[in-house]
């Protein structure tokens, strides 16, 4: 691994289960992502998608392999040392939007950064580069689901992670919504570098990444640089 590659995996592979009834969701994956690419994860379900995001993100440990990001060793870290690494260099964006209801939109993302040890004014950046510095005040169940994803997206990336890893962030979004949020996670993989892994079944949204990586039964089957990746605009699905 060198200094341009953010995420490397080795024979990652990942078993729920034991003997008959064990699922092999992961099988010898062999993977390298650079530093400030916008790649995304694409198949169908139960292709071994999210189960690869997790382990990256150290949400989940492999059976075997190896995992290394950003020159961090996943196997050598203990159950502090994989908290500290979530919380120093991991955005994470979901489908729902686990936003805490009973405190604010500064509320939700000022509680990440105190946890991350960010700025004091980290918070308030990161809602206004998603574009809602006038609902700070508003809780969640007073947001549209669009605003309480970008809230998540703030929430994510106002510690300034080096990686941020989504899975559907767009799932549960209607077609305009979904478009501007991918519209927001472009923007900041190419203005602020973050390496962007997006996890995916829609083949519409792969045409806006740098690189699609294409997983069924666990193994990538297909590795597609984009030469022309669409602005999220331009898509339609």
């Amino acid at each position: 691994m060198t200094g341009t590659t953010a995420v490397s995996t080795r024979e990652l592979t990942r078993v729920f289960g034991q003997g008959e009834v064990a699922v092999r969701a992961l099988d010898s994956v062999d993977l390298e992502i650079a530093k400030g690419e916008f790649v995304v994860l694409l198949g169908p379900s139960g292709s071994g998608k999210t189960t690869l995001l997790n382990l990256i993100g150290g949400i989940d440990e492999p059976t075997s392999g190896e995992i290394t990001v950003d020159d961090i060793s996943l196997a050598e870290l203990d159950g502090s040392g994989r908290t500290a690494f979530r919380r120093d260099h991991v955005g994470f964006v979901f489908q729902f939007f686990n936003l805490i209801p009973t405190l604010t939109a500064y509320e939700n993302v000022r509680l990440i950064t105190d946890i991350a040890g960010a700025d004091d004014d980290a918070a308030a950046t990161a809602l206004d580069a998603v574009g809602l510095s006038h609902r700070v005040s508003n809780f969640p169940a007073g947001l549209s689901g669009g605003e309480q994803q970008r809230v998540a997206v703030a929430r994510a990336v106002a510690k300034m992670p080096p990686l941020l890893l989504g899975d559907e962030p767009t799932g549960s979004l209607d077609l305009e919504t979904g478009r501007q949020v991918l519209a927001l996670l472009h923007r900041l993989n190419r203005e602020q570098g973050i390496t962007m892994l997006l996890v995916t079944h829609s083949a519409v949204i792969a045409e806006m990444a740098d690189r699609v990586l294409k997983l069924r039964d666990g193994r990538i089957v297909d590795d597609i640089r984009v030469a022309a990746p669409k602005p999220a605009d331009d898509l339609v699905w």
